[in-house]
């Protein structure tokens, strides 16, 4: 990779796992453009070496046009994309408002739409790469995390078919599935459990909720390992169409491959010990 194509953009750049994928990046032979929406974010990122802050809010058409603008207009071209912007919501399903719904979709899947869409000529161009951040809730459905499953096995389907057509232009695409990592997204759970329901299952929510907020903060992975394994899908000659980040790897194989009458007996066995913590 030559200086004209080793320029990747990082969205969801502000903290978390987008930051520390923009700073890793940029400190292991890449330039980063990082994508965030807060004035002080972005002159956070921007205080950073070989990092150029981008206005860039996913759900918003005209700031993917401005920020495309900027990078063609820069002239460095673009070998990468890493769509890592995302929400959570959460909630049992018979209780989560549409309008969460709509947004948690238009974040997480049609937001890598209006990205990929939009700077993919550019990484066309340089046989590139895309990086897709989905989850380990991108293959297994817990509940209470009804919306946000749903979006990360939407983006899985879509990255699969984007990876199987840019096959033929000589761009690789990447999955990466992180599990518990240690950022502010746990923090931010507190607002969801905070909100009234009324459904019969209110209380096992609250505690399933609790649950995944406590472990998160408490048992998550440092994030930079996850720009590792971004760091990998950008500039190995063979990176892996998935990469899994959690410590319990094996655990998720057998997930994959068990009958999912077994899954869903593991799970309410789980879903027993929660409610009687």
């Amino acid at each position: 990779m030559d200086r004209q194509t080793r320029w990747v953009l990082v969205t969801g750049a502000s903290t978390g796992i987008g930051r520390a994928t923009a700073e890793y990046l940029a400190a292991n032979g890449f330039d980063v453009y990082a994508g965030a929406r807060k004035p002080e974010d972005l002159a956070a990122l921007g205080s950073l070496h070989r990092v150029v802050p981008l206005r860039l809010d996913v759900q918003r058409d005209s700031d993917v046009q401005a920020a495309l603008e900027e990078v063609s207009k820069a002239g460095t071209g673009l070998f990468g994309i890493v769509n890592n912007a995302g929400i959570v919501k959460a909630g049992p399903l018979m209780d989560v408002p549409v309008e969460d719904m709509i947004e948690q979709f238009d974040v997480n899947v049609i937001g890598i739409h209006r990205v990929t869409r939009a700077f993919l000529p550019l990484v066309v161009a340089a046989k590139g790469r895309v990086v897709m951040m989905s989850s380990d809730s991108g293959f297994f459905a817990t509940p209470i995390f009804g919306p946000y499953c749903a979006s990360k096995f939407a983006v899985e389907g879509y990255a699969d078919s984007l990876r199987r057509e840019m096959n033929v232009l000589g761009v690789k695409v990447a999955i990466i599935e992180p599990g518990r990592i240690a950022t502010p997204i746990w923090n931010k759970g507190e607002a969801l459990l905070a909100r009234e329901i009324s459904s019969p299952l209110a209380p096992l929510a609250k505690k399933v909720g609790r649950h995944a907020i406590d472990g998160g903060n408490k048992k998550g992975i440092p994030p930079v390992e996850v720009a590792k394994a971004v760091h990998h899908a950008l500039a190995s000659d063979r990176p892996k169409e998935r990469y899994i980040v959690a410590d319990n790897k094996m655990e998720y194989k057998l997930l994959r491959v068990l009958p999912t009458r077994t899954v869903d007996s593991l799970v309410a066995k789980e879903m027993r010990k929660i409610e009687k913590e």
